[in-house]
């Protein structure tokens, strides 16, 4: 069986506050979830992201930590 991954999308700030996989397709509000969530199919969409006009970006990737670099 083969998981589709969706990003869920918090509608008052637009950010991405979770990936959930499912069996199926899903669009709008995700089955079982708050009605300010929307649901949004994405192989690539990472917490903390942005959605607008249908677009998902993702947050830039954090600068690596050197340890004992001197």
């Amino acid at each position: 069986m083969n998981l589709i991954r969706h990003c869920i999308i918090d509608t008052t700030t637009n950010l991405v506050v979770n990936i959930i996989d499912y069996e199926t397709e899903q669009t709008g509000i995700p089955p079982g979830l708050e009605e300010h969530l929307l649901c949004v199919k994405s192989d690539t969409g990472e917490i903390g992201g942005t959605y607008e006009d249908g677009v998902i970006t993702n947050p830039p990737q954090p600068e690596p930590i050197l340890l004992g670099a001197v």
